[in-house]
């Protein structure tokens, strides 16, 4: 579905990404692993179209994206729920999700997949007329991924979403993604909590300093003594 070829970006005059190269495969979950400031969310944002590519090739659909538009490559069906979620927090819980169907081919779907959303997060139909800014950071985080869904992603990029979530709620929101998996929506996963990323996804990458230094089958990776005593804080 995406194929990233040394891929090279970064911030102002500052490299960041050093020939990045990984790929997903139709209905995968793919996470990208590493420490804070490893060059994840770059890497997202470049294939957003939110930096532009310094070097390298992205691949979509067999369609080259590297120089698309954020617009565009939105309009393909690659859709991300960033970090920090982007949700407009004046406004209710329903119209956000109304503003996830912006795009032209699915605004005649609104209805099945408002229904759809609240199938997957019961406490957002519960919630529908609540402004959005006065739920808690689990409710929010739901209402990301819901609205990201509106869109009838392709591709469903998620960067970091049990991001100051408890326990609790970092589970809950881990099975719901599972039940995203199961309807074959194809998802990459960015994610510090490499315990649960990995055992989600089909496959994982690990990147260090704006480098990929391990990759592998999801289950290979868990099992790792290196991974283990770098990312779980434990080895036998």
């Amino acid at each position: 579905m995406i194929k990233v070829t040394d891929l090279e970006t970064g911030y102002g005059n500052i490299q960041i990404l050093r020939k990045i190269s990984f790929e997903i495969k139709k209905g995968e979950v793919v996470s990208i692993l590493g420490t804070n400031g490893a060059g994840k969310t770059t890497t997202l944002r470049a294939l957003s179209g939110l930096l532009p590519v310094w070097g390298g090739e992205i691949y979509f659909e067999g369609q080259s994206i590297h120089k698309a538009t954020t617009e565009q490559i939105v309009k393909s069906g690659l859709i991300q729920v960033p970090e920090d979620r982007k949700l407009f927090t004046e406004m209710t819980v329903l119209e956000n999700l109304e503003l996830g169907a912006f795009i032209p081919g699915v605004r005649k779907n609104l209805k099945k997949n408002i229904d759809y959303c609240y199938e997957l997060f019961p406490i957002l139909k519960d919630r529908k007329s609540q402004i959005v800014g006065t739920m808690s950071g689990g409710q929010q985080q739901m209402l990301a991924i819901g609205r990201a869904l509106m869109a009838e992603p392709k591709l469903l990029i998620l960067d970091e979403p049990s991001i100051g979530l408890s326990p609790l709620l970092t589970q809950q929101v881990f099975d719901i993604i599972s039940d995203i998996k199961e309807q074959g929506v194809t998802i990459l996963l960015v994610e510090q909590n490499v315990n649960q990323a990995l055992r989600l996804a089909d496959r994982g990458y690990v990147i260090e300093n704006g480098e990929i230094v391990m990759k592998g089958n999801a289950k290979d990776l868990l099992n790792d003594e290196n991974l283990k005593a770098s990312y779980l804080g434990t080895s036998s």
